[in-house]
């Protein structure tokens, strides 16, 4: 321990004045190089150097020699910025090493982004949520298309009573598929609706002919 915090104070006190974009783009040479305990002494000093860098948190995880270190990266980088893009997974795939390990994990608390729970180790652990955030459109549009669903089912069904039941209800599913296309923030959900609506149309046609046709059964 008191060897890697010499080697730590060495590299602050020989490279001062070296930019957290030098450290990454010499962290990345070393690394490719295949001198990855350069390249991630590197990636340690630029993370010192600026702890609100997303980039040089990246880095670092991608070469910390251990698990444990790795873990403590990604909860500090989850903590940093929730809704950074895990190229790789790597938080993923750490998380996932964790519970293999140990599957234990208590639940303390949360934010809008994130899951803060406890491990057998007694190590806060911060998960991101990767959920779309809630849109107040969608369950009115969701229910729109429902009832335009159920009303063509209803529609359907009134085909048995001489097409009557089937002029009532088609209208109604076609006006709610109407309003859940209007609404539709996803092309699944314009085609849901476009076809709801066709199917009532359709509907209503048969429908009106069966109509017509028990009149004129009743008129004869």
């Amino acid at each position: 321990m008191a060897v890697n915090k010499n080697y730590e104070d060495y590299l602050f006190d020989t490279k001062p004045n070296q930019s957290v974009t030098d450290l990454l783009l010499e962290s990345e040479h070393a690394s490719r190089e295949g001198n990855s305990q350069y390249a991630y002494e590197l990636s340690l000093r630029a993370t010192q150097t600026a702890p609100e860098n997303i980039d040089a948190w990246l880095l670092r995880i991608s070469l910390s020699p251990s698990f444990e270190e790795r873990l403590l990266c990604v909860n500090r980088l989850n903590e940093l910025a929730p809704d950074h893009h895990d190229r790789y997974n790597i938080g993923y795939f750490t998380l996932k090493e964790l519970l293999d390990k140990d599957p234990y994990l208590a639940y303390l608390e949360e934010t809008e982004e994130l899951y803060r729970v406890m491990n057998g180790n007694h190590m806060v652990v911060s998960i991101r949520k990767k959920r779309v955030a809630d849109n107040t459109f969608l369950p009115e549009r969701s229910s729109q298309l429902k009832a335009a669903n159920r009303w063509l089912m209803m529609a359907i069904l009134g085909l048995m009573l001489a097409g009557i039941g089937t002029l009532i209800f088609t209208p109604l599913a076609a006006l709610n598929a109407i309003q859940a296309g209007q609404s539709a923030q996803s092309h699944s959900d314009q085609i849901n609706s476009t076809i709801v609506l066709i199917v009532a149309i359709l509907l209503f046609i048969v429908g009106t002919i069966f109509s017509l046709l028990f009149v004129l059964h009743w008129i004869g």
